[in-house]
C-alpha cells in the first residue's frame, strides 16, 4: 500500500521515513512530553526508529496508521497523528503527539479531524475511539472538537483512561469543522 499524504488548511500529514527518526527522537526527549502517557523507558534513537518502522508496517497491515505532522513553521516533523488499531480490544484509536514548540495553534484538532475523516471515508472504519488521561484537558478538548463523545473509563496500557468515541453515522452528520 502506498501511504497517502494529506493536506489540511495548514498542515501536511505525510508518511514517515527513517530519516525522520532524529527529529522524532528530539521531540520524544522534550520535558513532560509523556506526562499523560503510561510509564515507559526513556526515549532513545532506536525507539524512535522502531516507532517509525511499526507505523510503516501498520499501514501495510491495516490501511491506516500515523503520519508525520508538518506545520507551517518548518519542514521537519513536529510530531505525529493518525489511527492505530488496538488488537487487545479490536478498536481503532485516533492519537496525536505534537512538540511543545507548536502547541496552542489548533494543529492537534486539525490533524485529528483529518485522520478521522480518512478513517471513515477511505479506510472504511465504523467507529473511532480517543483515549485520554482525565487531567489532559487540552486533549479532551481536541477529541470533543472532533465530535467524539465521552463513553466511559477503561483501563488501557495499564492505566485508567477516559474513552471517547465517534461512529461513522455521527461523523457524516457533523457539519462542524475544526
Amino acid at each position: 500500500m502506498q501511504i497517502p499524504t494529506l493536506r489540511t488548511a495548514r498542515l501536511l500529514l505525510r508518511p514517515w521515513t527513517l530519516e525522520d527518526a532524529p527529529t522524532l527522537f528530539e521531540i520524544l526527549r522534550e520535558q513532560d512530553i509523556f506526562r499523560y502517557f503510561p510509564p515507559s523507558p526513556p526515549p532513545t534513537l532506536e525507539r524512535a526508529q522502531r516507532y517509525i518502522s511499526h507505523q510503516l508496517a501498520h499501514w501495510q497491515e491495516r490501511g491506516c496508521g500515523h503520519w508525520a505532522v508538518i506545520t507551517p513553521e518548518g519542514r521537519q516533523s513536529a510530531g505525529w497523528n493518525g489511527l492505530e488499531h488496538l488488537p487487545e480490544t479490536d478498536e481503532t484509536e485516533v492519537a496525536y503527539l505534537l512538540s511543545r514548540s507548536v502547541r496552542g495553534h489548533g494543529y492537534a484538532s486539525e490533524a485529528a479531524q483529518a485522520a478521522i475523516r480518512f478513517g471513515f471515508e477511505t479506510a472504511g472504519l465504523e467507529s473511532i475511539i480517543g483515549l485520554v488521561h482525565e487531567e489532559n484537558l487540552a486533549s479532551i478538548r481536541v477529541l470533543e472538537k472532533c465530535g467524539l463523545r465521552f463513553i466511559d473509563r477503561k483501563v488501557y496500557f495499564g492505566m485508567e483512561l477516559l474513552r471517547y468515541r465517534i461512529e461513522r453515522a455521527e461523523f457524516q452528520g457533523e457539519s462542524a469543522s475544526v
